[in-house]
């Protein structure tokens, strides 16, 4: 019978649709109107690495806290270590289990408006919060508006203006070897009670045929995802196309913007660390991997980063970086105009170590980064001469035109 009234479904896609009501996405040239920039960099501090007595098991984030102190999550070791301006060792805070201000594999960290640290746990997922002297601060658990899943795994988070902005997944589980994922990126306040989604997709998984599709379970995570001080966030939301969405904080789209770029087919080592990213991230399920799919080519956009004055870094794989730099980076303004490029001169390889874009105009370079997250879950890495976790601590001078 067809149904003479809308449905819950149809209402929810009216309104998701007048969301996405937008100007058409400014069209930006391929070749930006301004001169090319160097990001001028002074290593402050490093710390690991060969010849430190600090070990570090795998790092998630490294992030400017207050006084200039930098803490820097061990995923593996569940805890993070505070440093001070210069480099000093300061102070551990949080440890593993299950207890008040204990986490196991802590997914991410990050200040919430209180001024309490927040630290996701990944699985089963919930909010570890400390106070600034390292004392448990409470706990909390993501709630969703829909029904409630089977349970929830956290991968990521950000501040918000109002409490906080998390991805992660619910699972619905329905008895047989069949479980519906729901990828999401959402606001919620200072406890976790979600406000505002704004963006969600599906991904199926069978466990008696355990398989991992790249391109069908792709979402913004950490690399392609920022929100800024007024709550405005920032998404990547097509893997396969340059395309930066910006939704205010009701969730309605107010600028998109595009470039066009060429990005490269994945040579054997790309196509290999694509592989065992999703080896590594099958580990997680218990079930043993039946195979994995994998693109011709690496997403468009691999880095989002939203600066205090408004500017908007993107890293794309379409960008190819001098020789000795670590990254070539497109810069827009805040109204998605592109205006320049900028070259990060540092070392580093943007495939193994990761990029920390402080919002103190410092950058952290976490050197061996993807082989010890690898390594974490239990998948040989691509690389016989992987360098030993490090963290490099820059500051940051921008920019300069390059000669």
């Amino acid at each position: 019978m067809t149904a003479r009234y809308p449905t819950t479904a149809l209402i929810a896609l009216m309104v998701l649709s007048a969301a996405l009501a937008t100007a058409a996405p400014i069209e930006n040239p391929a070749d930006p109107p301004g001169k090319r920039q160097a990001l001028t960099l002074s290593e402050t501090w490093r710390a690991g690495g060969d010849d430190d007595e600090v070990f570090f098991g795998s790092i998630g984030r490294v992030l400017a806290g207050p006084d200039q102190t930098i803490l820097v999550l061990d995923n593996q070791l569940a805890q993070v270590q505070v440093y001070d301006k210069d480099g000093n060792f300061q102070k551990t805070l949080g440890r593993e289990g299950d207890g008040p201000g204990e986490v196991r594999g802590p997914a991410d960290v990050f200040y919430v408006p209180d001024g309490r640290l927040c630290i996701p746990q990944g699985f089963p997922g919930r909010l570890v919060f400390l106070n600034d002297d390292g004392t448990p601060g409470g706990q909390g658990q993501y709630q969703p508006k829909a029904e409630p899943s089977t349970f929830y795994v956290m991968v990521a988070g950000r501040p918000a203006k109002d409490g906080m902005l998390l991805a992660g997944i619910r699972f619905s589980q329905s008895g047989g070897p069949q479980a519906e994922q729901t990828f999401f990126l959402s606001q919620c306040n200072s406890e976790g009670q979600e406000q505002v989604v704004f963006m969600e997709k599906q991904y199926a998984i069978n466990y008696a045929d355990f398989r991992l599709d790249e391109a069908a379970m792709d979402f913004v995570w950490g690399g392609r995802m920022a929100i800024d001080a007024k709550g405005n966030v920032y998404t990547a939301p097509n893997r396969n196309e340059y395309l930066i969405r910006v939704q205010n904080s009701k969730g309605d789209v107010v600028l998109e913007f595009t470039r066009p770029v060429s990005i490269p087919e994945r040579d054997a080592e790309e196509h290999d660390i694509a592989v065992k990213i999703h080896e590594g991230i099958g580990a997680n399920y218990g079930v043993p991997l039946q195979g994995v799919s994998v693109e011709s080519k690496d997403a468009a956009v691999s880095g989002l980063f939203v600066r205090p004055n408004g500017d908007i870094w993107v890293m794309t794989p379409a960008n190819e970086a001098p020789e000795g730099a670590f990254a070539l980076v497109d810069v827009f303004s805040s109204k998605g105009r592109f205006s320049y490029q900028m070259v990060i001169n540092a070392p580093g390889d943007p495939d193994r170590d990761g990029l920390h874009v402080l919002d103190d105009d410092r950058l952290a370079i976490v050197v061996g980064g993807l082989d010890a997250w690898l390594s974490q879950q239990g998948v040989e890495g691509s690389s016989e001469d992987a360098a030993v976790l490090e963290v490099v601590v820059y500051d940051a001078f921008c920019c300069e035109p390059e000669l």
